[in-house]
């Protein structure tokens, strides 16, 4: 017949378990650092830091008589906005964007739809028709198609104006 095992002893506390104290100390430790990434990543994610939602979702450029709205951070494949704020009446206005940006974002729509598009080696122009007074908001729908980190560049009028983009698997 087969020899049973012999019974843990006692411990001082009571218990009859054998355990590696430092191992459990240990292995708690880490299961608390863990929670922490956890709680650390849900409030990162709620603050929008991760794209699609939250209070730092996007970002602001102002120009003289104009301010543009986009995403700080997107997500591939996902929808998103870039919003451009006429404040000034004028008969038209015009507005660029880098070639840097239409390489990693499409546009899937404008509205309105711009009255002139002009391409260049470096940018793409479109030109928008307005009436009456202002303020008068155009609003792209884009699609980020590459992840990574992309650099924004505006143009309105004779201003131009640089910002960066995280673009999330």
């Amino acid at each position: 017949m087969a020899k049973e095992p012999a019974a843990p002893p006692l411990r001082a506390d009571g218990l009859q378990i054998e355990e590696d104290r430092a191992f459990q100390r240990r292995f708690w430790r880490a299961q608390r650092l863990a929670w922490l990434a956890f709680a650390a990543a849900c409030l990162v994610a709620l603050l929008g830091l991760t794209g699609s939602g939250g209070a730092f979702q996007k970002s602001v450029m102002r120009f003289e008589g104009a301010r543009v709205e986009f995403p700080r951070i997107s997500r591939r494949e996902g929808p998103d906005e870039l919003k451009v704020r006429f404040e000034r009446p004028a008969p038209s206005h015009g507005l660029r964007i880098g070639r840097d940006f239409l390489d990693r974002f499409s546009v899937e729509r404008i509205q309105p739809e711009p009255e002139r598009s002009t391409l260049s080696g470096a940018a793409q122009s479109f030109v928008f028709a307005a009436e009456g007074e202002g303020p008068r908001t155009v609003t792209l729908d884009i699609r980020a198609k590459h992840f990574g980190w992309t650099r924004l560049e505006v143009g309105i009028g004779a201003e131009t104006r640089t910002a960066h983009i995280l673009i999330l698997p």
